[in-house]
């Protein structure tokens, strides 16, 4: 006889443990023990390289074709999306991202170029503006 409880009951026994009860014997799903939080990928946006020169982005963009994805700037607010569509005879389905990165004040904005790589790899690159401090004089004005 099976006897069947409740998790939501307060009778001792924990969600895991009655998880446990219930699929002993079974196969466990492959989600069970995975470590959920590497799932998370809207921290990261790729490799970013910030150094006196230049600003540098890449990113891993392998599942979309060149045009799936889009490129905007509005500010320094660089925007890179990429939206996928497939359709078969057995299903849908549609992949997409969305990143957006705040440029450093130093970047030159009308210089920003891209490029894909033959391995998928998109590199969003734009020059470091050149220091244009300089030393003003001054100059001895003689009031009569």
């Amino acid at each position: 006889m099976l006897l069947l409880r409740s998790p939501f009951s307060n009778n001792g026994c924990s969600m895991d443990q009655f998880f446990d009860e219930m699929t002993r014997g079974s196969l466990l799903p492959y989600w069970r023990d995975a470590d959920h939080n590497s799932f998370n990928f809207s921290d990261t946006i790729g490799e970013i390289t910030n150094d006196e020169n230049k600003y540098a982005i890449q990113l891993d963009i392998s599942h979309f074709k060149p045009e799936d994805i889009k490129i905007e700037i509005n500010g320094r607010e660089l925007r890179i999306e990429g939206s996928q569509e497939t359709k078969t005879e057995h299903g849908y389905s549609k992949r997409s991202f969305s990143k957006m990165v705040l440029l450093p004040e130093d970047v030159d904005l009308a210089a920003l170029k891209s490029a894909i790589s033959n391995d998928g790899k998109l590199q969003i690159e734009a020059p470091k503006n050149a220091n244009t401090s300089r030393s003003i004089p001054i100059k001895f004005v003689n009031k009569h």
